[in-house]
């Protein structure tokens, strides 16, 4: 199922939820109506029975709760509306059949609400099982009302003039309301395409400077042997980390499912800034000195910088994200990373994570300088650095998520092998060279 097609259903079962209310609010004011008749008929202004008063007062009572149970239950919604408005109804036909009481346009309200569920069924069966009530409410009031009326001497005179004033009315109230839910339908259904349709472009767009930030990515990479696979992991363990974070019912509000493929997708970016650094550091043999360490140490600053110049996107989101993450990617949760010392929560939530992702590819994958950790060697150090280096919940969804990483990182290996001996290769033969050239 799509985003917009779930979009579409929740938007019906929304307006489907919120007319079910306007439905109930009637109902509760209808309760309120035989209290009337009771408070007017003592005070004389009124000729209602009692009993007829109370008994509608104790019908109008229980319709009304059935229809708040049913608005509290998930499964009921589209039973509700036909409950409520045939409830609505079926009081209303009840109070028109009293001798005393007049119902006339009333009668045409019903079909004009069923018009605001955007759909064609509800209002046709509505539409119909309201003019049966209509009637039966004329035949039941004919028995007594042509007793009060001058103009006939017998019920059956008397209901079948009103039968027919009462179907030619209603006649024109039943087009009026096909009428509003044909052209409504239309509406709406002209308003889902175009959103539709708008949407699949969005995508495109979306995927297409996604495609676009992954090239620039692996542009970038091509600088240093490792950092165009080593973005490429980072982006999946971001994603895994994020998920298993969710899953626990920490910072979901944070990681909803749009904000997670951004995460995951600007981790692309996060060693953009080492493009400004030489060659000859990044695929050193061996391991840096406090110079080169140092120089190495500006590559958060230098990305921050670099990516001020990306063009928006969307709303701007992943700017933020893109630059949060290669800014903050090596602070630590104690506050001894680089290059701005910031500790805890202080650290963006997408650089604590992507810390995380960034340092656990680094341990297990091939380095100029090193040979991969072993998988249980990983999982050792994240244990020994909760609380100090990554956030302590972070390094456990690293921990707990073991056995996923291992196949994660075996398929990663078993694709790059043969293109990792190649490069390595290369830059070996280069730095002997070099030190040949020296000597």
């Amino acid at each position: 199922m799509t985003d917009s097609t779930l979009k579409e259903i929740l938007f019906f079962e929304d307006n489907i939820i919120k007319i079910n209310k306007m439905a109930e609010k009637i109902l509760l004011f209808i309760i309120a109506v035989p209290v009337l008749f009771i408070i007017l008929t003592y005070a004389g202004l009124f000729n209602i029975p009692y009993i007829f008063s109370f008994v509608m007062l104790a019908a109008s009572i229980l319709v009304c709760t059935i229809e708040e149970i049913l608005l509290h239950c998930q499964k009921t919604h589209v039973i509700a509306a036909y409950y409520g408005l045939i409830s609505i109804n079926l009081l209303l036909g009840i109070f028109g059949a009293e001798a005393h009481i007049g119902v006339c346009i009333t009668y045409g309200i019903i079909p004009f609400i069923s018009c605001l569920y955007y759909d064609k069924k509800i209002t046709h069966r509505i539409s119909i099982i309201s003019y049966i009530i209509m009637i039966f409410s004329l035949w039941f009031k004919s028995k007594t009302i042509y007793l009060l009326d001058a103009t006939t001497d017998s019920p059956a005179k008397w209901f079948w003039s009103n039968f027919a004033g009462f179907s030619m009315e209603y006649f024109i109230v039943f087009l009026v309301a096909r009428g509003i839910t044909n052209r409504t339908t239309r509406t709406m259904s002209h308003l889902i395409n175009s959103i539709k349709e708008r949407n699949a472009v969005n995508q495109n767009l979306e995927e297409t400077q996604l495609k676009i930030i992954e090239f620039v990515s692996k542009c970038l990479g091509s600088h240093d042997l490792f950092t165009g696979q080593h973005v490429v992991h980072t982006r999946k363990y971001v994603e895994l980390i994020c998920n298993a974070l969710v899953k626990k019912g920490l910072y979901t509000e944070q990681l909803t499912p749009e904000n997670i493929e951004l995460y995951s997708s600007a981790a692309f970016l996060h060693d953009t800034g080492k493009i400004h650094i030489p060659e000859g550091v990044l695929n050193k043999l061996g391991r840096f000195t406090e110079d080169e360490f140092d120089l190495m140490k500006n590559h958060p600053e230098e990305g921050r910088k670099l990516l001020e110049y990306l063009p928006k996107i969307d709303d701007g989101s992943f700017n933020t994200i893109a630059t949060q993450m290669a800014y903050t990617h090596h602070e630590k949760w104690n506050g001894t990373g680089y290059p701005n010392n910031l500790s805890g929560d202080d650290i963006p939530l997408c650089g604590r994570i992507m810390a995380c992702a960034d340092v656990l590819d680094a341990l297990i994958s091939k380095r100029l300088y090193k040979e991969p950790m072993t998988i249980e060697e990983a999982m050792n150090v994240f244990e020994e650095s909760k609380g100090s280096h990554f956030e302590p919940c972070i390094a456990d969804a690293v921990i707990e998520n073991k056995e996923l990483i291992k196949t994660i990182d075996a398929n990663f290996k078993s694709v790059e092998a043969q293109n990792n001996m190649a490069e390595l290769s290369w830059w070996i033969r280069y730095h002997e060279n070099l030190n040949k050239k020296a000597e």
